[in-house]
């Protein structure tokens, strides 16, 4: 929520489904925040993508291809304070 500028509930039972699945895949958090970082930065600014900056797109079944996209280097510092 912080670096997408949004104000999802990570308690509601969709989200975590969908996390649950792709930690079940062998997915781990750093996994999950260069996804959330990556398209952030892509669909941010953009008015026609911004709205897919959700949990059932960010970790739905093209999480793997949003991982293994190319993208900004991923710092931790926007975490530090979370965990």
């Amino acid at each position: 929520n912080d670096v997408a500028e949004k104000n999802y509930r990570s308690t509601t039972r969709k989200t975590k489904d969908l996390i649950k699945a792709r930690w079940n895949e062998g997915f781990k958090l750093d996994d999950f925040k260069k996804v959330i970082d990556t398209k952030s930065s892509e669909w941010k600014n953009s008015e026609k993508w911004s709205k897919f900056i959700r949990p059932d797109t960010l970790f739905g079944p093209k999480f793997e291809g949003y991982l293994n996209q190319d993208g900004i280097k991923q710092t931790n510092s926007e975490y530090d304070d979370l965990f």
